[in-house]
């Protein structure tokens, strides 16, 4: 994919550190990405990859060492800025605006204009299904973006980031949403962009994924760069050993012996059973069992039902007809509130929309299943360091 590993980086960080109260976010990390190249950046939960990108963005300034892009350093004060130049950023959470058209989206802030220097509506739509195409993308772009599923906004903002003239895109696990479908298309996408010059930083952790894209690797842990280098000369083992700060033959040991010490579950009764799940034009009669220490697979493609199923088995989805029963004790009423007192909890696939309330804290969010036994006589915590109490 790299046409030229000698070519002068078009991106380069040098010595960055980002520190914030009691944390020391990014310690003197450098990390530099050549034109055509696609670099992956990995790394545990927490080990600085995504404070390295904001501060690469312009979303947080570093508290010292530099940025170098195209030859000249730079020091991007927001992300606009950073855009301008010719750096974008695709993250995992769609950052669009879900109300407006998917044309609107793919061209907000340099929409095409007429004489009176009204927008050309017609031309934009045009320009819009013209570039989404390209991508393998057949929608109607006069259709608001919401109405999309997650995995199609996905490639929305793909092509919206590509569309601006950039020069290097960071691609902040842009496969989580997506089905196999668009992973193959983004996966064509990304070698065509390579194909182009355009720089590709890429952060992933599905080890799948970075051994059939990218041609070099940094891997951070605990905010510092431990290792850079081709990505073909690291096993998957080598790799993990780095990011993990474990040595080799631990590591060995550890997948073996995870491997191997599975247990035979299939004689134990159900811990979750969903019986007949039906909703109208959504489900149709899902059953399945779930056992104790088991991992049970839900797959399917975009709008096969596999979300719709799992808010119908925390209630957040009211059905038709079917049940679920939960230590053999059938759930009544199945609402949010009557799965959480049964002991079960979703992670929703949109974890920004539907898995926090952003208005409150994160201690309020962590807390927030616990309120009513946390609340007293009707009052519960409050945010402030002192323990105050407010009407829940």
């Amino acid at each position: 994919m790299m046409k030229d590993a000698a070519a002068a980086p078009v991106l380069k960080v040098r010595d960055v550190s980002k520190r914030f109260p009691g944390v020391l976010a990014l310690d003197a990390v450098t990390l530099s990405v050549a034109p055509g190249e696609v670099h992956a950046l990995v790394g545990e939960n927490g080990a600085g990859k995504s404070t390295l990108i904001k501060v690469v963005t312009g979303v947080y300034r570093a508290d010292s060492g530099d940025i170098r892009y195209l030859g000249e350093t730079v020091a991007f004060t927001r992300p606009l800025d950073a855009q301008r130049v010719g750096i974008s950023t695709i993250y995992q959470e769609v950052n669009l605006i879900p109300l407006m058209s998917v044309a609107r989206n793919l061209f907000l802030g340099r929409e095409p204009r007429g004489r009176l220097g009204l927008i050309d509506v017609g031309r934009m739509n045009r320009e819009a299904a013209e570039i989404l195409g390209r991508y393998g993308i057949d929608v109607d772009v006069a259709r608001p973006l919401r109405s999309m599923s997650l995995g199609a906004q996905q490639m929305v903002a793909l092509a919206r980031a590509v569309a601006v003239d950039a020069k290097v895109l960071v691609m902040d696990e842009p496969t989580s949403s997506l089905e196999p479908r668009e992973v193959e298309t983004l996966f064509r996408v990304v070698r065509l962009l390579s194909a182009q010059g355009i720089a590709i930083v890429y952060v992933s952790h599905r080890l799948d994924e970075l051994y059939q894209l990218c041609d070099r690797v940094t891997v951070l842990r605990d905010g510092r760069a431990v290792h850079t280098g081709r990505l073909a000369d690291l096993d998957r083992l080598q790799l993990v050993s780095h990011m993990l700060g474990r040595d080799l033959v631990q590591v060995r040991r550890e997948g073996v012996t995870g491997f191997a010490g599975g247990h035979e579950v299939t004689d134990a009764a159900p811990v979750l059973s969903a019986d007949r799940l039906s909703k109208r034009h959504l489900l149709h009669g899902v059953s399945f069992d779930v056992r104790p220490g088991e991992v049970t697979g839900l797959g399917g493609l975009l709008g096969s039902g596999r979300s719709e199923t799992a808010k119908a088995i925390v209630g957040a989805l009211p059905l038709d007809s079917g049940t679920v029963t939960v230590d053999g004790r059938r759930l009544r009423r199945l609402s949010p509130r009557t799965a959480i007192r049964a002991g079960v909890a979703l992670l929703p696939e949109d974890r920004k929309a539907e898995g926090i309330i952003p208005e409150l804290s994160v201690r309020e969010n962590i807390v927030l299943a616990a309120m009513p036994r946390l609340a007293r006589a009707g009052w519960s915590p409050g945010p402030g360091r002192t323990g105050s109490w407010r009407r829940s």
